[in-house]
């Protein structure tokens, strides 16, 4: 049985086949079967402009750096140039300093450093002569003791229960500014005094040529007194200590000398 009025032909005319569920065709209404009823199927003439369109790139955005040829579809600006540059070049020539803006900014820093060096300096002295004045001796060597113990430095192989502490005076005659303030310093109690002298003037970088013949040797000398602390270099520290000739934590001169003292007005 047939059924001619039931179902419509495929406007393709490559086709033309009967479809009983034909479709129409948004864009030119015309009747496809299921197989041509797409726009792209059928090459539809009405729907071509929106391919077109579709199909146009979109516009991108090229690296400012030369020789670079890398795009993006989004813009990325410097912050200080206002030019766009790929990720792999955002860190360009606008965050380089020359040495002229380096030093500049090392000077500028370094006036806060020296103004507390200075302040740090004063507070200090000012510390270190209320101890002087101070009428209880052993409260004095304490606090002094403690203020050395945290800035000490010295050699790491000595035992904590070996250590002396002592804040050691550069000699004068060295015109270098490395020398020029006291250090605190923690030595072995142990060591002789020769061997002492040794590792002072290593920690300072200064010379030391007290094995040889010559004159102007290092020396050891109070710093209260200026009177030498020993001039015989195989005397055991410990010995100094036992006789109340050095306290552990106070300050003692480190200069080049022959004589018995020094002028204690160039040590403040």
């Amino acid at each position: 049985m047939e059924f001619p009025n039931t179902g419509e032909c495929c406007a393709l005319d490559d086709c033309k086949q009967l479809d009983f569920l034909p479709f129409k065709c948004d864009h030119c209404h015309l009747t496809f079967c299921k197989n041509h009823f797409n726009a792209e199927s059928h090459k539809c003439s009405k729907s071509l402009p929106d391919v077109i369109s579709s199909k146009e790139p979109s516009s991108n955005f090229i690296c400012s750096k030369q020789d670079c040829k890398e795009t993006s579809p989004v813009e990325m600006l410097c912050y200080k140039c206002k030019i766009h540059f790929c990720l792999k070049h955002r860190y360009h020539g606008c965050f380089e300093t020359n040495d002229d803006e380096t030093l500049k900014k090392l000077k500028k820093w370094q006036i806060p450093k020296r103004q507390f060096a200075q302040a740090k300096a004063i507070v200090d002295q000012e510390v270190s002569d209320s101890l002087k004045k101070s009428k209880n001796t052993a409260m004095a060597n304490k606090v002094q003791l403690m203020r050395v113990k945290s800035v000490a430095v010295g050699p790491k192989n000595v035992p904590m229960n070996e250590r002396c502490y002592f804040l050691v005076y550069p000699p004068v005659t060295i015109s270098s500014k490395v020398t020029s303030i006291p250090k605190g310093i923690y030595m072995n109690k142990n060591w002789t005094v020769g061997k002492i002298i040794d590792s002072i003037a290593d920690i300072f970088k200064i010379p030391n040529n007290n094995n040889t013949s010559t004159t102007n040797k290092l020396h050891l000398f109070n710093h209260n007194t200026g009177v030498s602390i020993s001039n015989k270099m195989d005397t055991p520290l410990i010995d100094l200590f036992e006789n109340s000739l050095l306290i552990d934590g106070q300050c003692i001169i480190l200069e080049y000398s022959d004589n018995t003292s020094v002028d204690l007005t160039f040590y403040k």
